[in-house]
């Protein structure tokens, strides 16, 4: 090799090392399905750049929204998503049915913890309709099947004796046009998350036929759910980024910076501030400190839809679909940092 060939292959190899250092540095980007505002948190948590330490250097977030649980499967499974919002159904379908190897992570919202909110589903009072029996032949509006709610409704009805398709009918509904088919009468009962359920029972039209609580007991309705291909890939990097998140949702749910969360969620809503007045209190859904998943009551959420027929089979949660290290380690790094 001449002189000037070893010269240009020493550069080349510098450039590509250098390429290829950029590269490696390059913030690893997180694209994580939600469904409901203010519920979920996702799309505001990483607004506030001065509580985050490692957003834009090791990691970004890209949120992405769905219907529901159930089509965030498969958006996972096509790799269009790496993180989702799953309900304990849509956790089981992944596995039974997408043959996923996805795990449990992490908390977003519990459902009917101690005398925390659970779940509303609301008839119009003039509807006539006073218990669940009273809907036999009549329309319920679910968000997606197999979602957090359609399970609670179908566990509800199901203890009465009455079965989708013959007792009933279920129209797939986007959560924010429930209460205007209500209103319509296009649907005769719907999920309605807050902060519209308040609006409506305060309203005097609307009455609660039962809340999820009562339907499957406390629950973890919605949880983070992730590939573990992606999270063995990118470990150290979601390290940083559940510090991150554990650590902005402690933010928001600090009194002392109540006025500005609430402030955020508003504006990213387009509603007022006062109309989410009932969050962070015992009004909204109860959250984990650092975000510990309930791996009991999804467990007990998973063997309800089993016996619903929604799920061709149960899977045990624990310990093959569960990695809790990541909360585990926001959490001791947060205190460390106190």
């Amino acid at each position: 090799m001449t002189t000037a060939l070893r010269k240009l292959a020493g550069a080349t190899f510098a450039a590509l090392m250098i390429s290829g250092g950029a590269a490696a540095a390059d913030p690893v980007n997180i694209r994580i399905g939600w469904s409901t505002m203010p519920g979920h948190m996702i799309p505001v948590l990483y607004s506030k750049p001065e509580i985050l330490k490692h957003y834009g250097k090791s990691y970004t977030v890209e949120p992405i929204l769905f219907r529901g649980s159930s089509p965030q499967i498969t958006a996972m499974a096509a790799g269009e998503i790496d993180m989702a919002a799953f309900s304990a159904l849509a956790l089981t379908l992944a596995v039974t049915n997408a043959r996923q190897d996805v795990k449990v992570v992490a908390d977003i919202i519990q459902d009917g913890v101690d005398d925390y909110h659970s779940e509303t589903f609301l008839v119009r009072k003039d509807s006539g309709i006073k218990t669940v029996t009273d809907m036999k032949g009549k329309r319920v509006g679910s968000n997606a099947i197999g979602s957090a709610s359609d399970t609670a409704i179908r566990a509800m009805f199901r203890s009465k004796g009455m079965v989708d398709k013959r007792d009933y009918t279920v129209v797939e509904v986007a959560f924010p046009n429930i209460p205007s088919m209500l209103d319509e009468g296009k649907i005769d009962m719907g999920t309605v998350l807050q902060p519209n359920s308040g609006q409506l029972l305060q309203s005097g039209n609307y009455q609660v036929l039962f809340r999820s609580k009562d339907a499957i007991g406390p629950s973890q309705l919605v949880f983070l759910a992730a590939r573990a291909d992606f999270l063995e890939k990118n470990r150290q990097a979601l390290q940083d980024f559940f510090e991150d998140h554990v650590r902005a949702m402690r933010w928001f749910r600090d009194p002392a910076n109540r006025t500005e969360a609430i402030k955020i969620i508003a504006d990213f809503m387009k509603q007022s501030p006062d109309k989410l007045s009932y969050m962070f209190t015992k009004n909204d859904y109860y959250r984990d400190p650092f975000l510990f998943p309930n791996v009991k009551t999804l467990q007990d959420s998973i063997n309800i839809a089993k016996d619903l027929g929604l799920a061709p089979t149960a899977i045990e949660v624990a310990p093959k679909y569960v990695d809790l290290s990541f909360v585990e380690e926001a959490k001791r790094r947060i205190e460390a940092d106190q």
